[in-house]
């Protein structure tokens, strides 16, 4: 008989279904593929919910045809990209069919597949009913288990609540319904052994990593330590042990496909890892991580790996105000270079950067954060921190001249008044027209071209001071 107590489900012939053989007729036997000590796994992430799933199995594969069964792959595979290889004799073991099952166990399923089948419910106040079974829950929608006498709701009929239900039995388990997803093979074996041990491959979502960055800024804001952490979490549904991770670093082109996914995650455990462990390389148009140790990724956890750490690096406090954009906020921002004279020089993947500070009290105060792109080495750094209080500027049009059908000119004032103590830098951003060719043709400052179509003044405004900036721009349309 099949028990099902409340959520969990006992399934006494599971064993039957993953690793024994069964023979109708001429049916092809079915063989199972144990995970052995000796079996080796492989995990490339990519950052976009994508992974790259390489696992070597030993397998009883019997000679001739046979069925073998592939379990404990994970949820959201795409079946379409599955490899199988004999490493044993590849060119004598041939994969004929493959099929995806992912028909999973669960009490809904097995309700309906019984419907008019015998069954016994028992309550949770110790009853017992069986009979034949008439209706019973269905959908996400609980309802009544309903149970005649007699076959095809001869005799009496009697109702059970479900709330009311303390265990289920069945007959047995359903031919199609399985306990974990799995690939089923019909497999030509003509190697004369029946012993091999397999490589299979195949790409799945669920897995995704990100980085995430802990930086803090020093006493007088010209250094910061950086701690950076890959975060890995799996919902794939499937648990990955003493896996070889890799993870890539880059935006990696693919044809979105709907992934089957059997599973859906409903909680997280958090791990932390405790070293540095990462050797990085490049690769292809991408970059390559690779944890030096197996490391083992359970089902529905995200687990975090130190990536980096880099202490002292020369920094900048940047004040920048962009008043065309941002009305009279003045952004404060922070910028550092990757090199490795700054004790960095690899490879930065995206993710976000969270900075603290220490207050003169000791303790350490969140300042602000932001994301930053893939980062190559010897490339600046420039993460927004948030507006400052202290400093405002005001952008006003001054006036508008119209010298020609083609040309015209445009005078722009900008003040930053700044209400610290202490004078402060602000640069101040400019953008022009991309459409058109143009001409600074007169500046109250000196200003820098930093594209086609920006330009700045590095500006100084005393302390309790302010600053103002006129200039005309001349438009060739």
């Amino acid at each position: 008989m099949l028990r099902i107590r409340q959520n969990f489900i006992w399934i006494a012939i599971c064993a039957a279904l993953l690793i024994g053989v069964a023979s109708i007729g001429s049916r092809p036997a079915a063989i199972g593929a144990q995970k052995e000590a000796e079996n080796s796994m492989e995990l490339t992430i990519y950052n976009s919910d994508l992974a790259l799933v390489k696992e070597t199995r030993a397998m009883e594969i019997p000679e001739g045809l046979s069925r073998v069964l592939f379990p404990d792959i994970s949820a959201r595979i795409n079946p379409a990209t599955v490899s199988f290889v004999s490493l044993t004799s590849p060119a004598d073991v041939r994969v004929r069919e493959q099929n995806y099952e992912y028909d999973l166990v669960e009490e809904t399923k097995l309700m309906q597949r019984f419907i008019g089948e015998k069954i016994s419910v028992t309550t949770k106040g110790g009853r017992n009913y069986t009979g034949y079974l008439l209706s019973g829950a269905k959908g996400s929608s609980p309802s009544n288990i309903i149970m005649s006498e007699g076959p095809n709701g001869t005799g009496q009929v009697f109702t059970v609540q479900l709330s009311d239900v303390q265990s289920v039995e069945y007959p047995s388990l359903p031919e199609g319904l399985i306990t974990k997803p799995t690939l089923a093979w019909l497999i030509a074996n003509s190697s004369g052994e029946s012993k091999h041990d397999c490589l299979v491959t195949y790409l799945t979502g669920g897995l995704s990593w990100a980085a995430d960055y802990v930086a803090t800024i020093g006493p007088n804001d010209d250094s910061l330590d950086l701690r950076g952490w890959v975060t890995v979490t799996n919902e794939s549904g499937a648990t990955f042990r003493d896996a070889k991770l890799k993870l890539v670093a880059g935006d990696v082109h693919q044809v979105r496909e709907e992934m089957y996914d059997a599973v859906r995650a409903t909680s997280k455990v958090l791990e932390l890892g405790s070293a540095p462990s990462f050797e990085e390389k490049s690769f292809f148009e991408y970059h390559l991580y690779t944890l030096q140790f197996p490391t083992t990724l359970k089902e529905s956890q995200i687990k975090q790996i130190e990536l980096l750490t880099a202490d002292s690096i020369p920094a900048k406090k940047l004040l920048v105000y962009d008043g065309a954009r941002q009305g009279t906020k003045v952004t404060t921002m922070l910028e550092f270079w990757n090199k490795q004279e700054n004790n960095l020089g690899m490879p930065l993947p995206k993710g976000i950067m969270r900075v603290s500070k220490m207050d003169t009290d000791g303790s350490l105060e969140f300042i602000g954060e932001d994301r930053i792109d893939h980062t190559p080495k010897d490339e600046k750094v420039r993460i927004e921190l948030g507006s400052a209080f202290d400093v405002v500027g005001e952008r006003s049009v001054m006036g508008t001249r119209r010298l020609s059908d083609r040309v015209n000119e445009q005078t722009f004032k900008i003040e930053v008044r700044n209400h610290k103590e202490e004078p402060v830098e602000v640069t101040i951003l400019e953008h022009l027209s991309a459409w058109a060719e143009w001409e600074i043709v007169s500046a109250t400052a000196k200003w820098n071209k930093l594209d086609g179509s920006t330009i700045e003044f590095p500006t100084k405004i005393p302390a309790n001071g302010s600053v103002s900036i006129t200039y005309t721009v001349r438009y060739n349309y």
